[in-house]
């Protein structure tokens, strides 16, 4: 009886084992639903005796499905609180889930347990963004870029917080260098004409606007930011019908847009096209109402047709909303 009962707990054992093995290979070979549901079984059949939870978690992550990721990691932090690894998942969980403050507190208490890589310091430097704290966010990924310098989102991702710290050099200097990285990285080359662009150099900007749209055509994954950034660069000069031409294949690609109405009515204004200009800025202020620059510039156009009433009536909320929110740029 004794080595019958014992013979049964192994067979458990090599099953339990079976199993764990199986959800390890299909997490490595990338097929994360059956990870997920594999390891989900092992903790369910051992709870708490094996890292099933945190493996779990990241199947769970690569289904964009975070917050049953983040359950995960709090159980098996319940019982593993020393886990840094654990740790470092959820703080990276939380920074998906867009809570930065928390993720940066989470970042903290592994640190305090293991040494972060490149990828936790990259996290954090993102966390930083999201909190529009840009001067922490280069530390961070200026930290994460060193660490590992062939990262090329890292690079990008520094290149935006130089960019948006009005360092446009560096920024410049960081897309080329991610561009060196992965020549098709059509975000790098849309961005390093934003940098170009801020810098005054046009000519250079369409050069890398126009590279973005070909490897976003070539590879089949168009995105609409290369074609209204190039046409708000066209939009100052004498070929304003092909910057009207490119926001409407943007808009085809990706929707209509505030930042491409608003644009495509001040070109239309500048033509003295007063109806449809008044239409593009009804369309961006519908899109986003609580911007008072969108308010003025449509109370501007109806003010050109003799429309007074409903201009003054722009011009009110322009001012309102301008007065609500100081701080945020029209």
């Amino acid at each position: 009886m004794c080595c019958a009962f014992a013979a049964v707990l192994s067979g458990q054992s090599q099953a339990d084992d079976d199993l764990y093995k199986a959800a390890k290979a299909a997490l490595d070979n990338k097929h994360y639903q059956e990870a997920e549901q594999a390891f989900a079984s092992v903790e369910a059949r051992s709870p708490g005796t094996t890292n099933a939870l945190p493996l779990r978690a990241q199947a769970l992550i690569h289904l964009n499905r975070f917050e049953q990721a983040q359950q995960c990691l709090e159980t098996y932090l319940n019982t593993h609180p020393n886990s840094a690894e654990a740790k470092y998942l959820y703080g990276y969980v939380l920074f998906r889930r867009d809570k930065p403050s928390e993720s940066l507190r989470m970042y903290t208490a592994a640190a305090a347990l293991e040494r972060p890589k490149a990828e936790d310091f990259k996290v954090v430097g993102l966390d930083y963004v999201l909190l529009s704290d840009y001067p922490d966010a280069v530390r961070w990924l200026e930290k994460s870029v060193s660490e590992s310098p062939n990262d090329v989102e890292g690079v990008y991702y520094l290149g935006r917080a130089y960019y948006v710290e009005n360092d446009f050099d560096k920024a410049i200097a960081a897309f080329e260098r991610a561009l060196r990285l992965d020549p098709q990285y059509a975000k790098a080359e849309n961005n390093l004409g934003l940098a170009l662009a801020a810098k005054n150099e046009p000519a250079a900007a369409e050069v890398a606007y126009r590279k973005a749209i070909q490897i976003g055509e070539a590879a089949r994954e168009k995105s609409d930011q290369p074609y209204v950034n190039l046409a708000e660069l066209l939009s100052h000069t004498d070929r304003q019908a092909e910057a009207l031409s490119l926001l409407d294949e943007a808009e085809r690609i990706g929707g209509k847009s505030d930042h491409a109405e608003e644009l495509r009515g001040q070109i239309l204004f500048s033509q003295n096209r007063l109806a449809d200009a008044e239409a593009a800025f009804r369309t961006a202020v519908s899109l986003k109402p609580d911007k008072g620059a969108l308010h003025y510039l449509l109370g501007r156009v109806l003010k050109r047709e003799g429309k007074s009433a409903d201009a003054d009536n722009e011009f009110a909320q322009s001012k309102a909303l301008s007065a609500a929110h100081p701080s945020l740029p029209d």
